[in-house]
């Protein structure tokens, strides 16, 4: 009994230089989900991004809608059509599908490469903007991903997205 009183003692001792060290550090956290949302960076990328893309969109949705129209037509004509015309006109309307389905394709991946190229540019500012922050406010530590929880007196977010604006 003696021998575990004085291993707590011993454990006691040892982690009170450790406790007061940690009380002298300064820890701060930022959402990085929020920043993101609402920084002005972030929704300038996503404005320039959609501007760019928007007439793609638009250029694909009047494709679908005439796509629609014509296989209507198809439907309703189709039984004046000799099986030569027919057929014919169905091998017409499954190459424009494959060929907008293509359109398609291709611009969810355009869009997807220049979105992440545009997030790539907003990350590097979020993360120079808070390690500035963090200097210049005497942080020891500023956590930004894999954060399971923080509290709102460790929460920096805001003012990060002041320095932002």
């Amino acid at each position: 009994m003696k021998k575990l009183i004085t291993n707590l003692w011993l454990v006691a001792a040892l982690a009170a230089p450790v406790a007061a060290a940690a009380a002298d550090i300064k820890i701060g956290f930022v959402n990085g989900t929020r920043l993101v949302e609402e920084s002005p960076q972030a929704q300038a990328a996503a404005e320039r991004i959609k501007k760019e893309f928007d007439p793609r969109q638009q250029e694909i949705l009047k494709a679908q809608q005439q796509l629609r129209d014509r296989e209507e037509r198809f439907l309703k004509d189709s039984t004046f059509m000799s099986a030569d015309e027919k057929q014919k006109k169905e091998r017409e309307i499954v190459s424009a599908q494959r060929e907008l389905h293509l359109r398609e394709t291709e611009l969810r991946e355009d869009f997807t490469i220049r979105r992440n190229q545009e997030m790539a540019k907003v990350w590097e500012v979020l993360r120079d903007s808070i390690q500035s922050y963090g200097r210049d406010n005497n942080f020891d530590l500023i956590l930004f991903e894999g954060v399971s929880y923080a509290s709102p007196r460790v929460d920096v977010t805001d003012k990060i997205l002041e320095r932002l604006k």
